[in-house]
């Protein structure tokens, strides 16, 4: 079940909190924080996300299209991560017509957690499969952001 928009405001301060603190294990293996500055606005923003280690020195994550934090890093841009526990420096790059790499990037995503099918357009009723053209239409939608972790 996706959780309402009205709702998310909320949630991300409480995990923007959550994963700076003391207690962040209890989310910092699958969420983190990114802190950038907004390439029109110039205001500092930050937002949590979902994300998956592609090795030791890259994570990734998927959005959605209607999202408004990832066309800042159309062209490559240095970032802040709030990352297991400690503020890591990285470099973030959006492709979002990088279909090769959203299709394995979903498809892990969807396997380590499959309640976040949703947030990808995706509702399977309960003991029914995704069907290909399910699959497709959400690595359409979505875009995957990665971030290159300076040493």
């Amino acid at each position: 079940m996706r959780i309402p928009e009205p709702f998310f405001p909320v949630i991300n301060r409480v995990m923007r909190l959550l994963l700076t603190s003391p207690l962040h294990g209890v989310m910092s293996g699958s969420v983190m924080v990114i802190y950038f500055t907004g390439r029109k606005t110039g205001r500092r923003r930050s937002t949590p996300v979902r994300y998956l280690r592609e090795g030791e020195s890259r994570v990734v994550c998927l959005t959605g299209r209607e999202t408004g934090w990832w066309p800042n890093f159309l062209e490559p841009r240095d970032v802040e991560l709030q990352l297991a526990g400690r503020r890591i420096a990285a470099r973030a790059h959006a492709r979002p017509d990088d279909t090769e790499h959203k299709t394995s990037v979903l498809r892990e995503t969807l396997e380590r957690f499959p309640a976040d099918a949703p947030y990808h357009g995706i509702v399977v009723k309960r003991g029914q499969e995704i069907t290909p053209a399910q699959f497709e239409s959400a690595v359409a939608r979505d875009v995957v952001v990665t971030f290159d972790l300076h040493p």
